[in-house]
């Protein structure tokens, strides 16, 4: 067990998590172990959001929570507060959404006899570093992102490109290594900031930028994956905000005590963790392909078709997650599975509807390979696990993320592209065999390597060890009013 160094003071901290999954999770996770450093923790939530808490509440009773109404915005759906109930379309609304929650934390801060020293809160709440200014308080941004995907959001933003065609490929010169993507695959959160004259899109570029005002940045990253681009985020010289005060922490993971207080920690499915792993176990080592695009993407009909006949057509035993559709996908048109898909394959696969386990699932042992959307958590995870990564980035800063894995890394190999890309089943199905046999193994000796790296970060003595231990000590330091 790695050496906790406790925080002498108990400095009273207010953590923000974003409303989407894949954001909440980690910063609930690093909110565990700052508790473990005798931190004093408040967590602001949604009523709705609640639930999520539950596992870390109920082995972290010291933290607290600040449970504040939802506030209403006129474009999102009646008693949605999270952005899984969402469709794509309104997955930024919710940023604006929440800026609603201002004066309510104003007003709570200024009633509260002892109120926080600082605001950790997700950087999809830019807006949050006015208020931490108003409030005489440093606020530290939180990135579920890693620090290559910053890097070019922050240099886009900064140095918006000029748009000329839909396929024009944007270079980003003044980054490592000198990335460069097609308009479409860049970050969808900087593409839809561009819209002159919509207050929405103005919002989301003042927020973002904003963000590089921050006292200090938090990123679920490590240093062996990514420090030329950390040292990056360290060196720029653009005297802004966060450059000189960088911790990379990651890979933030869940604690055994947190998982073990709730196996369905992310939502329910139409599977049984128990039963999902009494399936592993009836497999073979190193023999399943596990498909799951994330709690975001839903698939239409045609995309699951050729999802459907690549793994059917492969013969490779295969764990399926599929999302269900939300309010607003047209009835019918996604997340069908094809008609006899689950009788012909019964035995060697699985579909699983709603929530997967997915960490228990990649780390078991007959697991070999995953086809990913590259969400940064699930890169995280599948890089914990040492699998073989085939990616199909969608949206967001997926495509940077695959970047990453595939070009530089070397962990991964590409089976698709785009939100709306319908696969070719042939090839998705050869790049499922190969995944799996002898083709696919010297993948998956650098995704071990890179595995043990990940694991060693975390580990007393590691770079995100020592990172994490420096944070703490930074936050102890911290008293009213510190800038």
């Amino acid at each position: 067990m790695p050496t906790l160094i406790p925080s002498s003071s108990g400095a009273h901290i207010l953590i923000f998590p974003y409303p989407a999954q894949g954001h909440m999770i980690p910063l609930l996770d690093f909110a565990h172990q700052l508790s473990l450093h005798n931190l004093t923790i408040t967590i602001l939530i949604t009523p709705k959001n609640l639930p999520i808490l539950n596992p870390l509440l109920s082995i972290n009773p010291s933290i607290k929570t600040l449970v504040l109404p939802f506030p209403n915005h006129p474009k999102l759906p009646q008693g949605a507060e999270n952005v899984k109930d969402l469709t794509p379309d309104l997955f930024y609304t919710m940023m604006q959404a929440m800026s609603g929650l201002y004066n309510p934390i104003l007003e709570w801060f200024k009633s509260h006899p002892s109120p926080p020293v600082a605001l950790i809160s997700d950087f999809f709440l830019g807006w949050t570093q006015h208020l931490a200014c108003e409030l005489g308080i440093p606020r530290i941004n939180f990135s579920p992102s890693g620090a290559m995907a910053i890097a070019v959001m922050d240099s886009l933003f900064q140095n918006v490109p000029e748009l000329k065609t839909h396929d024009q490929i944007v270079s980003l010169p003044d980054i490592p290594s000198s990335p460069f993507f097609p308009w479409w695959q860049l970050p969808s959160l900087f593409r839809s900031s561009l819209k002159r004259g919509d207050p929405e899109s103005e919002f989301i570029g003042k927020s973002m930028l904003a963000n590089l005002d921050s006292w200090g940045i938090v990123l679920n990253s490590f240093s062996e994956l990514e420090s030329v681009y950390l040292d990056y985020l360290r060196k720029k010289p653009n005297g802004l905000g966060y450059y000189n005060r960088v911790w990379a922490v990651g890979p933030i993971l869940p604690s055994v005590a947190v998982t073990g207080a709730s196996k369905e920690r992310g939502g329910s499915g139409s599977v049984s963790t128990d039963d999902i792993l009494s399936w592993l176990d009836s497999c073979p080592d190193n023999s399943v392909v596990y498909v799951c695009f994330g709690s975001q993407a839903v698939l239409s009909n045609k995309q699951m078709e050729e999802v459907a006949n690549g793994l059917e057509s492969s013969g490779v035993r295969f764990l399926w997650g599929v999302k269900q559709p939300t309010t607003g996908h047209a009835e019918g048109d996604y997340s069908v599975v094809p008609a006899g898909f689950e009788e012909r394959t019964a035995g060697r696969g699985m579909v699983i509807r709603g929530w997967a386990p997915q960490l228990p699932i990649l780390r078991h042992r007959s697991v070999r390979s995953f086809v990913t959307h590259c969400g940064w958590n699930s890169v995280l995870e599948g890089l914990t696990s040492g699998v073989v990564m085939l990616t199909w980035p969608m949206r967001a800063e997926q495509f940077v993320n695959a970047t990453l894995l595939v070009d530089q890394a070397k962990v991964a190999i590409r089976a698709c592209e785009g939100l709306d890309t319908v696969p070719n089943s042939v090839e998705l199905s050869r790049i499922l065999s190969d995944a799996v046999s002898e083709n696919g193994l010297e993948l998956r000796v650098r995704a071990m390597k890179l595995c043990k790296a990940s694991l060693a970060a975390v580990d007393e003595g590691g770079s995100s060890f020592t990172n994490l231990n420096s944070f703490v000590k930074d936050l102890s330091g911290l008293g009213p009013c510190s800038t």
